[in-house]
């Protein structure tokens, strides 16, 4: 690891401090679900109509409940965080999306949830409340699971922690960026594009089992690429520690949809 890389890793994890109040041990671990610690927790249902701008606070599920909300007459997601894991699965055996939010055991952070529903846009919106300078407990983590159907558009925004999207979804557009954490995506791809970014964290993509006809652009200004996928056309540039690479998945076809993945500081892994 080089001098640069050194010190920008250390400026993020005084960052962590002064922006979650989390310790560093914190900041990359992802919290367990109470479901998987005590089965015998009950599930609390929330239903949110998806026809109205109702808007719901749901932060009694902050103990592992469960809250739902009718995605029928929903085209696009946006999902907002300030500190916390947040977790983005496809399922295919659900019909109703499904939101998971685990306190974790911290005094220093109240953690909320509110959801808004506008224009066929579906907000989910966590805060935290700081009540103490410095928190050592682990993020919350934020689960939201949806059932397979076609969205316009997918964006999550996470200023502090890690992220991961995951298993069968179909979306026109995804959007995933984060201040600070480690970005993971796997087996999801926007049909017509697709933006990753992290300012300082890791970027993992694997491309799902069929991809669309691709056009990637990788870039790290800090860091290293490791890329496992045969690219038509590929071009690679480095100048002193930045690095890009572009290139197309499939045939080279002006119509192909476009994958952006960047890091200022960190390394990206894009693979079958």
């Amino acid at each position: 690891m080089n001098n640069n890389k050194k010190l920008a890793m250390i400026l993020l994890a005084a960052a962590s401090i002064g922006l979650a109040g989390c310790t560093k041990e914190s900041s990359v671990t992802s919290t367990p679900s109470m479901f998987q610690q005590n089965s015998s927790i009950p599930t609390n249902t929330i239903v949110v109509n998806s026809e109205t701008s109702d808007i719901r606070n749901v932060s009694n599920a902050v103990k592992g409940d469960i809250s739902q909300i009718d995605v029928t007459n929903i085209q696009s997601l946006k999902i907002q965080s300030n500190a916390a894991i947040v977790t983005v699965i496809g399922d295919k055996q659900i019909n109703q999306a499904e939101l998971e939010l685990f306190k974790g055991n911290s005094q220093g952070m109240d953690p909320n949830v509110t959801t808004s529903i506008q224009d066929g846009t579906l907000q989910i919106i966590l805060e935290q409340k700081q009540k103490k300078i410095i928190n050592t407990g682990p993020l919350p983590s934020l689960t939201i699971r949806l059932p397979y159907k076609e969205f316009k558009s997918l964006e999550i925004d996470n200023k502090f922690g890690n992220i991961s999207v995951e298993s069968e979804l179909s979306v026109q557009h995804l959007n995933v960026s984060s201040s600070a954490g480690d970005i993971t995506v796997t087996d999801v791809i926007g049909m017509e594009s697709s933006n990753i970014s992290t300012n300082v964290g890791n970027v993992e993509f694997a491309l799902p089992d069929q991809p669309v006809p691709l056009y990637v652009n990788l870039s790290t200004k800090i860091g290293t690429i490791d890329n496992q996928v045969a690219l038509e056309k590929a071009t690679n540039t480095t100048k002193v520690v930045s690095k890009e690479l572009h290139g197309y998945v499939g045939k080279a076809q002006s119509e192909s949809a476009t994958l952006n993945i960047s890091t200022q500081v960190g390394e990206i892994l894009f693979k079958n």
